[in-house]
C-alpha cells in the first residue's frame, strides 16, 4: 500500500517527475517510445502495462480502462461497486508493472508481461493466505473408489503428503449470463501455484454452479497430471453430495461423472473450509463473472 501512496502522491521516480525537479533527463518512455513517460503512463497506459492489466482479467478499453486519469485508474480498483473491484491482486499488480519498467530502463531487460501476472498474483495469493486465521478442521471423509484398492488414505492426508492443495470455487448470480468457477492449486513441496478460471452457461442454481466448478477443476487437476490432491470448498452441500451421492439423486449426471474422475487420483480428499479462507478462488470466480464473454483459463495449460 506504501507503493500506491507513492503513486498517487507522484513521489515515484518517474521521467516527467524527474524533468520537473530540475533533472536533466529524456521525457520519453523507454518502453514505447512515447513522446512522455508519466506515472499513469508508466502503470496503466503503456502496452506492456495493458498487456498485464489485460492478462489479469481486468477489461480494458478506450472508453472504461485505463483512462487518461491516474486517479480514475486507481479508484477502479477501489469501492466494493467499481467494475475491478474483484481484483485484489491490482497493489502487487501495480508494483511489478513499476518492477518490470524499472528492468527495462536500468538493466535492458524486458520482462514479458505474463511473467509479471504470474509473479503479482502469486505474491497477492501468499499475502492473503497469511491474513487467514488457520483453522484446524479435519477433511470430511469422501468415498474415493481408489482407497477400495488400497492405493490412497480417506479423509486425512499421509503425514510424509506430498501432494497439491486445490481451493475451489463456483459463482453464480440471477440474471448472468453465466455461471463461473475459479481455483488455485499449490504445492506442498514449494511456493509454485497454478490457478484457473472459466464461465459457462448459467446453471439452475447456485448449488449447480459449484458442482460445476468442482467437476471442471477436477480435470484441470487430472489434465495436470495431479494425482494427489486435497480439495477444499466452502461449500458445504457440495461435501455432504460427494459424501453422501444416494441422497442426491437429481444430481446424478455430475455424481456419476465425479465417480469417474475421482477414480485417477491416488490421493484424494475434499474439505469444507470457511469462505475467508477461499478468498482467491472466489476472486478468480468473480472475475471471470465480470466478463460479457466467454472465459476460459487455465495457467500454462491448454484445456480442452
Amino acid at each position: 500500500m506504501h507503493f500506491m501512496w507513492q503513486v498517487l502522491s507522484g513521489c515515484i521516480s518517474i521521467s516527467a517527475t524527474l524533468r520537473r525537479r530540475g533533472i536533466a533527463c529524456d521525457p520519453g518512455c523507454a518502453r514505447c517510445e512515447a513522446e512522455e513517460e508519466t506515472i499513469n503512463h508508466a502503470i496503466f497506459r503503456c502496452p506492456p502495462a495493458r498487456q498485464v492489466w489485460a492478462l489479469a482479467y481486468v477489461p480494458v478499453g478506450p472508453n472504461s480502462f485505463p483512462t487518461e486519469s491516474l486517479y480514475a485508474n486507481v479508484d477502479h480498483f477501489l469501492g466494493s461497486l467499481n467494475p475491478g473491484a474483484q481484483v485484489q491482486a491490482f497493489p502487487w499488480l501495480m508494483w511489478y508493472i513499476w518492477k518490470a519498467r524499472n528492468a527495462c530502463v536500468f538493466e535492458n531487460l524486458m520482462e514479458k508481461p505474463e511473467d509479471v501476472v504470474r509473479l503479482a498474483v502469486g505474491e497477492a495469493f501468499s499475502w492473503l493466505q497469511a491474513q487467514v486465521k488457520e483453522v484446524e478442521e479435519d477433511p470430511i471423509p469422501v468415498p474415493n473408489p481408489a482407497c477400495a484398492r488400497g492405493v490412497g488414505r480417506l479423509g486425512h492426508l499421509p503425514t510424509s503428503y506430498s501432494g497439491y492443495r486445490c481451493f475451489v470455487d463456483g459463482s453464480w448470480k440471477v440474471g448472468d449470463v453465466f455461471a463461473d468457477a475459479g481455483w488455485v492449486c499449490s504445492s506442498f513441496q514449494d511456493a509454485f501455484t497454478t490457478r484457473g478460471a472459466a464461465n459457462f452457461r448459467r446453471s439452475l442454481s447456485p448449488l449447480h454452479a459449484e458442482v460445476e466448478a468442482f467437476v471442471w477443476t477436477l480435470r484441470c487437476m487430472i489434465g495436470h497430471d495431479y494425482r494427489e490432491v486435497a480439495f477444499s470448498t466452502d461449500c458445504s452441500d457440495l461435501v455432504k453430495m460427494v459424501s453422501s451421492p444416494q441422497d442426491w439423486p437429481a444430481f446424478k449426471t455430475y455424481l456419476d461423472d465425479m465417480k469417474m474422475d475421482m477414480e485417477e487420483f491416488s490421493v484424494f480428499s475434499l474439505s469444507l473450509i470457511p469462505r475467508s479462507a477461499n478468498v482467491i478462488a472466489d476472486s478468480l470466480a468473480r472475475q471471470a463473472r465480470s466478463s460479457s464473454q466467454h472465459v476460459l483459463f487455465v495457467n500454462d495449460f491448454s484445456a480442452n
